[in-house]
This record gives C-alpha cells, sequence and structure tokens, in this order.
C-alpha cells in the first residue's frame, strides 16, 4: 500500500524543520551567550577580590556612579596602562574591574561592597580548605 504525499504537505513539513532547526539554534547561541557573561562575571569578581586582599586597588574621588563601559584616564601612569584591574569608588560603593577594548581602559564590570565581601569570604574558606 502506497500512500501518495501532496507537494504541499511536502514544503510544509520542511519549513516546520527548518524553523525548528532555527529556532533551537538561536535558544542554545543564548543560553552559551549567559553562560559565559555569568562566568566572565565570576572570573572578574574572584580577580578583583585578590586584588582587594593585596591592597592594590586604586582609589577613585568621582562622585557620580560608573556604568559598564566607561572610560577611565589614568593621568598618573606614564604609559597610560594600568598596573591594577581594580578601582574602589567608595563616594559611590562601587568596586570596579578594568579591562583594555580597543586600546582604550574601559569600566568592564561594577560590583558592590558586598558582592566584594562575599567572594573575599569564599577566598578566605578556600585557603583555609586547603
Amino acid at each position: 500500500m502506497k500512500i501518495a504525499i501532496s507537494p504541499i504537505i511536502l514544503a510544509a513539513l520542511g519549513v516546520n524543520i527548518l524553523s525548528l532547526t532555527l529556532v533551537t539554534a538561536a535558544s542554545v547561541n543564548a543560553r552559551l551567550k549567559s553562560s559565559n557573561a555569568i562566568a566572565e562575571r565570576s572570573n572578574s569578581l574572584n580577580v578583583l577580590a585578590k586584588h582587594v586582599l593585596a591592597d592594590t586597588c586604586w582609589k577613585s574621588t568621582q562622585a557620580t556612579p560608573f556604568k559598564l563601559g566607561d572610560s577611565i584616564d589614568l593621568p598618573g601612569s606614564s604609559d597610560g596602562r594600568s598596573p591594577t584591574s581594580c578601582i574602589y569608588a567608595p563616594k559611590v560603593s562601587q568596586f570596579l574591574f578594568l579591562a583594555y577594548k580597543d586600546s582604550e581602559l574601559v569600566v568592564s564590570q561594577v560590583f558592590s561592597r558586598r558582592e566584594v565581601r562575599n567572594q573575599i569570604s569564599v577566598l578566605k574558606q578556600h585557603k583555609k580548605g586547603e
């Protein structure tokens, strides 16, 4: 027994399969981007907490909050490079993780005091456990 399938049904089936593939790919891509952003933020917080423990954060006197992507100018540096990736802005209670983007030093991550305190606590617990 042979069943005849209309070309319209075949075309509709093909469109459905293509749509399912595209939606699945977009969903996986979005989840990977989200996971990568979370991992990057976690790694940045870990490095920043180590700078705080080593007392190598620079202090900023800026009274307005920083935002992601803000450019940072370091007039005290002879080559424009920063010896640390950490800046503490006590007036706005922010810790900044810095990174270079297109040869410009920018704010890559912004953390609160609580986040940094919690990460320092985690680092100390890991150190005790070794």
